[in-house]
Order: C-alpha cells, then sequence, then structure tokens
C-alpha cells in the first residue's frame, strides 16, 4: 500500500501538508512494477502523469528527428520524474525508461493540478521539486564544460567513497551503459575512462571497483 511507503512520504511532494491533502494525495498513486528495457513514458506522449521512482532507476532519454539519442538524467529512488507536465501541460519532453527492475508510483497530472489550485503548500512542494532539477540540470551542464571524461568517473567514485576511507572498495549501482549516461559519456568513453584510471590504482571487475589510494584519485580531480 502506498500509505506504508515511508520515503515517498517523506517526499517533496508531501512535505509540510495538511493529513487530508496527504491522504487525498496519496489516494491518487497507482504502483507499478516494470522490468529493466521496459517503456515508462514516450517522448512526444501527452504528458498525463507524473512519476515516482520508489526502487530501481529510469533512464531519461531525448531523441532528435534523426534518430540519434542521449541520456539526459538517470532517476534513482526518491526522484520525480515529469512534474513539468502538471503546470505546463502537453506532452512529455522526454522518453522514460526502466534501467533495471522498478517499483514507480503513477500520479495523474490532471488530479494534482486540482490538488495544486487548492493547496498552497502543495504549489511550493512541487516548486521546490522543479527548482532542483534545474539546479541538478546546471550541474550536468558545468559538469560537461568543465570535467573531463576521467575527471567525471573520478568524482563519481569518490562521491562512492566513505568519509576518510585511504582505499574503499565499492559496487557500480547500476550498470556501466547507464552510469555512462549518468555522466554524459558514450560507452567507449567510459571504458577509455576506467583504463586511465587503473594508473591511478583504479580496478574495474564487472560492476565491482577497487580504489587502491583514495588520496591519488582525488588529485585527478
Amino acid at each position: 500500500m502506498l500509505s506504508n511507503n515511508e520515503k515517498l512520504l517523506q517526499s517533496d511532494m508531501f512535505r509540510g501538508l495538511s493529513d487530508d491533502a496527504a491522504r487525498r494525495l496519496v489516494s491518487l498513486g497507482r504502483r507499478r512494477i516494470c522490468v529493466s528495457g521496459e517503456e515508462i513514458l514516450a517522448q512526444g506522449g501527452p504528458g498525463v502523469h507524473v512519476v515516482y521512482v520508489a526502487s530501481g532507476v529510469v533512464r531519461l532519454t531525448r531523441t532528435e528527428s534523426s534518430g540519434r539519442d542521449a541520456d539526459i538524467r538517470v532517476c534513482e529512488p526518491g526522484d520525480f520524474i515529469a512534474e513539468y507536465v502538471i503546470s505546463l501541460g502537453g506532452s512529455y519532453a522526454h522518453d522514460a525508461c526502466a534501467g533495471a527492475l522498478s517499483e514507480l508510483v503513477f500520479f495523474e497530472a490532471a488530479a494534482l493540478r486540482v490538488l495544486a489550485d487548492e493547496c498552497p503548500q502543495f504549489q511550493r512542494n512541487l516548486l521546490k521539486i522543479s527548482a532542483r532539477h534545474l539546479l541538478e540540470a546546471f550541474d550536468g551542464i558545468a559538469g560537461d564544460r568543465l570535467h573531463t571524461a576521467v575527471q567525471r568517473v573520478a568524482n563519481f567514485l569518490l562521491h562512492h567513497c566513505p568519509d576518510a576511507a585511504l582505499q574503499a572498495t565499492i559496487h557500480l549501482p547500476y550498470k556501466k551503459q547507464i552510469l555512462a549516461g549518468k555522466l554524459g559519456l558514450g560507452p567507449e568513453a567510459l571504458s577509455r575512462a576506467f583504463a586511465a584510471l587503473a594508473r591511478c590504482g583504479v580496478d574495474v571487475k564487472g560492476r565491482t571497483v577497487r580504489i587502491e589510494n583514495v588520496m591519488l584519485l582525488r588529485q585527478v580531480c
């Protein structure tokens, strides 16, 4: 039951809502399990749902008229997808596809729009979610402009290292193809970056990464 999903109830969408508004919002959600590779939203399709990621991972991609596509965001547990259709309406600006077995919660945008008209706190919550997404987009653009592929991968690994660790072994949270998209890289560029980091004591076997010298890795950034 959605009422038992504590992480959803503690998300930005529910923050500060009255008990009545929170119960109403919970009643609007519909749980769905998606397998890896399953389409969730289609670019250009009518924007009828906002999606919450309860577990798993979801890739957002944008496709050009030529057929070329690119990852624009990787959504993880706690993220909301396509909240912009509540205020803008229209169609989805991207595709969304499950990158792993994922539990999602679908909310009808029209019902959320009515709730937003009646509840100022819910309006503020939606604004906060959109503002966070805007700042994340800024960070992504800055990373593309300021950091090399090797630096992007190094920063990602360091972010997942325990604090004050001198050595670390981490398990990549998703497949390398998804990681490449999250970092704005092609799969070949990601492989080259890992190969370059081998000189800094980074050993990659499947999704397990062993870092022999965390301080040396920090110097790459």
